[in-house]
């Protein structure tokens, strides 16, 4: 096969390996179609991927980079759990959602299937969903009260589910009886099945098209091709080292600290200094820090090359035992995706940007990095009498960080998207007030950062008058995106719960809700916890929004205008924090004012830095 994987020529290269990744992304879709629960159907929240023989990723679809490589890892100890005994058959599917083997946590539920040709193994597809239940002490498996592995819920080393084409109904029913929400579950495990049976399918037509032969060629010359490149691109960059570290809030302040080495084609991200692994589950796994660090390699280096195999081979992690970024057992992780896992890729993100910088052919990929967002979920009886669990806050709804040439997005979730208002509010017992941008939250600069959404709800037409309601993601004040090169940092991601007010007496008087301050109540802030969200309470989040990029002194004006119609921008900020001065209506730019104000404001500043 090396011979044969040298010797491929370019015009095939190209059709088979696109043809690979559509194979891929169409393992995807069909997830998105056959799904049933909000999570795969509306947020996204899926990833699908094809694997070699060995467990290595051939090529991955539409999807976060973070669970194909734990896939990836999944693949690889279904191998060392069944191959020995040559139990893996034809038409086989198993599930694995073991934290401790290859998933982030229990929620993810990773579904890999082997691929024969001519009853020889020549691959596998691998499909994560996060189920909406996994039977843990909190619902939907987010658990702040947990300090220890088992108090979150059903965890699975590694189980045959389909057995040469045929459901074993007996752990399909043991599975789904564990959670709170099985027809929910059952739902996510049907559409994997279906998700890698179509790949199976595809890659079977591909094989006897082509023969397994050419087919693995062109598989090694793709993963040749991403780590050459790839590394031609990391040696481009000057050798150094660069830090950073970050600190998750809550009852305890947790810190993880990161140092990356670039020493000529290889990326070194050393972890060691982090704190001690959590009694709340914080936690990651070693594998999903390594998972954490190939996602952002792929989203600044990577972004144009084939996601595969190739683009793991030139990074290294260093995560000590028993630190928060590599838990040892029994720790618990179940909150680790939203609170160390968005800390890891922000700590990654930040000192790969800091390298970029030094480099003139790449500091113009540097952008600001976002530190992450909060959460809620809520379970409880809906309005049909039936127990749901569902999350309230969409990650989907971060403000992304600016660029060295243009704006952050507003509300940009790459992969992930946000549920629908209207389809939301008929499936679970929640009204929204409001969603929409959070004015003046986007970190300032000569290209500001995206801005984050604000969302607001209260409890309707809930039989029991409440429902539970668990917070998470990273909580502190500086969860936000961090400006670069003079921008500003955005406004940090919050969870305010605000009791016993007048909302459904202003819904009656068809009063509008504009601002949580207008409702007369104190706002306390939630961290990590569990909590009675009752009738005529009122839940606000705030997301993350984008750092800025630049000196907001150097803004163009006009877009500062547009900020202000779009009312993403007050008229006092554009005026203090970008120096641009409006008409009595706001409508049109004081040019002459703008010029001399701007002028004074730089005067000011030398002043303050003699």
């Amino acid at each position: 096969m090396d011979v044969l994987t040298k010797s491929v020529d370019a015009i095939t290269f190209e059709i088979l390996s696109h043809r690979l990744h559509q194979i891929a992304k169409e393992t995807g879709i069909t997830l998105e179609r056959v799904g049933g629960t909000v999570n795969t159907t509306q947020m996204h929240d899926y990833a699908a991927a094809l694997y070699r023989a060995s467990g290595e990723i051939l090529s991955a679809g539409e999807t976060t980079g973070w669970h194909v490589a734990c896939a990836g890892e999944a693949v690889k100890r279904i191998i060392e759990r069944f191959d020995k005994e040559g139990e893996i058959y034809p038409d086989d599917i198993f599930i694995l959602n073991d934290p401790y083997l290859a998933a982030i946590h229990q929620s993810d539920l990773y579904m890999v299937c082997p691929i024969h040709f001519k009853e020889k193994l020549v691959g596998w597809s691998g499909t994560f969903v996060h189920v909406m239940d996994i039977g843990a002490m909190s619902p939907g498996g987010g658990s702040p009260g947990a300090t220890e592995i088992f108090h979150e819920g059903l965890r699975i080393p590694g189980l045959k589910l389909v057995e040469r084409g045929k459901l074993r109904r007996d752990v399909f029913d043991t599975l789904t009886h564990m959670t709170r929400q099985p027809v929910m579950v059952g739902l996510d495990l049907k559409c994997q099945m279906a998700a890698n049976n179509v790949a199976k399918s595809r890659m079977i037509e591909m094989y006897a098209q082509y023969g397994p032969e050419l087919v693995d060629g062109v598989s090694g010359a793709m993963i040749r091709y991403s780590e050459s490149v790839l590394r031609r691109r990391i040696a481009e960059i000057a050798d150094g080292s660069w830090d950073q570290s970050g600190m998750i809030q809550g009852e305890e302040n947790w810190k993880i600290t990161v140092r990356l080495t670039k020493r000529d084609d290889r990326l070194i991200f050393d972890f060691t200094g982090t704190d001690k692994q959590a009694r709340r589950g914080i936690n990651l796994p070693c594998h999903a820090t390594f998972g954490a660090c190939f996602r952002v390699v792929l989203f600044t280096l990577a972004y144009d090359i084939p996601k595969n195999h190739g683009v793991l081979r030139p990074i290294e992690v260093v995560a000590p035992g028993g630190t928060i970024v590599n838990v040892q057992y029994p720790g618990p992780v179940s909150l680790n995706t939203t609170s160390s896992g968005s800390m890891v890729r922000y700590l990654a993100s930040s000192v790969l940007m800091q390298a970029l910088a030094t480099s003139e052919k790449w500091k113009q990929e540097v952008m600001a990095i976002s530190a992450g967002h909060r959460n809620v979920r809520h379970a409880g009886v809906n309005q049909y009498g039936r127990y749901s669990v569902s999350a309230l806050g969409h990650g989907a709804l971060d403000g992304t960080g600016a660029r060295s040439y243009q704006d952050g997005v507003n509300s940009w979730g790459g992969h992930l998207s946000c549920a629908n208002v209207e389809w939301f509010e008929m499936n679970f017992p929640i009204l929204y007030l409001f969603r929409r941008h959070a004015r003046d939250a986007a970190g300032a600069g000569k290209f500001r950062g995206g801005a984050g959404a604000e969302t607001a709800h209260t409890l309707h037409d809930a039989p029991e008058g409440r429902v539970k309601g668990i917070t998470y993601g990273v909580s502190g004040l500086r969860n936000s995106g961090q400006g670069v090169f003079g921008g500003y940092p955005g406004a940090p991601s919050i969870i305010l719960h605000l009791e016993e007010t007048k909302i459904h007496e202003m819904i009656g008087n068809n009063e509008l809700l504009q601002d949580i301050n207008h409702l007369g109540v104190q706002a306390k802030p939630l961290a990590y916890k569990e909590f009675d969200f009752k009738k005529n309470d009122v839940l606000y989040m705030r997301m993350a929004s984008g750092g800025g990029y630049g000196d907001p002194l150097e803004r163009d004006p006009q877009l500062v205008l547009e900020d202000v119609a779009d009312g993403i921008v007050s008229r006092k900020t554009a005026r203090d924090m970008y120096g641009v001065l409006l008409d009595e209506k706001g409508q049109a730019i004081d040019w002459a004012g703008t010029k001399a104000f701007r002028a004074s404001l730089f005067e000011e500043r030398l002043r303050l830095d003699e």
